[in-house]
Order: C-alpha cells, then sequence, then structure tokens
C-alpha cells in the first residue's frame, strides 16, 4: 500500500507542500510537526529549510518510510493525530 500510494501521490503533494512550507517563517531552530505525514512530502520540505520535524501518521508503514529518508533532523513516529502524546505548544509549526 505503502509504495502505491507514494507512486501515485508523492510528486503531486510534493509541489503543493514546498509551496505551503514556503510560506511558514520556518528555519533551522524551528521545531515543525507534520500530523498525517503519510510519504513525508511536507516533513521533508521542512526538514529542507533544516527544521527539526516530528512526522507522526496513523500507519506503521507511512511512518516507515518517512523513517527510511534517514534524516537526522526528523522523527518519524507512529501516533493518532487525534490524541497527540506530545506536549503542549512543542512546536513553532504544524
Amino acid at each position: 500500500m505503502v509504495a502505491t500510494y507514494e507512486a501515485q501521490s508523492q510528486p503531486f503533494t510534493t509541489l503543493f507542500a514546498d509551496a505551503a512550507i514556503a510560506t511558514l517563517p520556518i528555519g533551522p531552530s524551528s521545531r515543525v510537526l507534520d500530523v498525517a505525514t503519510g510519504t513525508g512530502a511536507a516533513a521533508l520540505a521542512a526538514a529542507r529549510t533544516g527544521a527539526d520535524v516530528t512526522a507522526i501518521d496513523f500507519s506503521a508503514g507511512m511512518v516507515a518510510r518517512v523513517g527510511a529518508h534517514g534524516l537526522p533532523n526528523i522523527e518519524a513516529r507512529q501516533m493518532d493525530g487525534q490524541a497527540l502524546d506530545l506536549p503542549d505548544a512543542a512546536f513553532d509549526a504544524t
């Protein structure tokens, strides 16, 4: 499922993720939360700014895919976006 989703969606979502992240005032000292990360288009775009990114998804396969990029500034975690197990006010952008 992850490979099919990525093949069909990643090129499209990357364009929108790059454009969306470009509007945010984030950089190397920023902390970004990507909820429902999927295969990580927004997380990867945010990571390219130098921000520290926490990428969460309900799907273990999606989380594994994001983690497979091996970027030191992305922490990929399996988590329900409607029941966040994260401290309040811990992020500069979501």
